[in-house]
């Protein structure tokens, strides 16, 4: 048996994945519109994600400054004491390398800046970040996509 060299696109073809399989593969299934994982960074088709401020694995938002990161949104308490979530994904670049610190989100691949409503303060962050709606009803938080 001979050991035979082909391209992903011959393997493909051979494999009878044409471009318009992989199209709907590519866009969940179905070819009603494909999603730009930038404008979109919850993959879930739910609206809302919903964070039990008692459990053990969001301890950090009982401090002020702390933030945890869920389904691509990072969610924070500011000195304030109130409770801001924006996207995970920098719109500088698109690198999902938002945290928050000192009263502020920052991408720490280059540096942009975002104030809590997820407007840019710097040349990087100039173009803002998707910020999502908080509300909290006892120890439950719930944002609001």
């Amino acid at each position: 048996m001979q050991n035979e060299k082909i391209s992903r696109h011959q393997f493909l073809r051979k494999m009878g994945l044409g471009g318009s399989a992989l199209l709907a593969v590519y866009c969940g299934a179905t070819l009603s519109s494909c999603e730009n994982e930038v404008a979109t960074p919850i993959t879930s088709n739910t609206n809302t994600l919903t964070i039990d401020l008692s459990a053990a694995a969001n301890a950090a938002l009982a401090k002020n400054g702390g933030y945890i990161v869920k389904n691509d949104v990072v969610i924070a308490k500011t000195n304030l004491g109130t409770y801001v979530a924006v996207t995970l994904i920098c719109s500088h670049e698109g690198n999902k390398a938002i945290i928050y610190q000192t009263s502020e989100f920052v991408c720490t691949v280059h540096g942009a800046r975002y104030d809590n409503t997820g407007k840019g303060l710097n040349a990087n962050g100039m173009f803002g970040i998707k910020a999502y709606q908080t509300s909290v009803s006892g120890n439950i938080l719930t944002v609001t996509l």
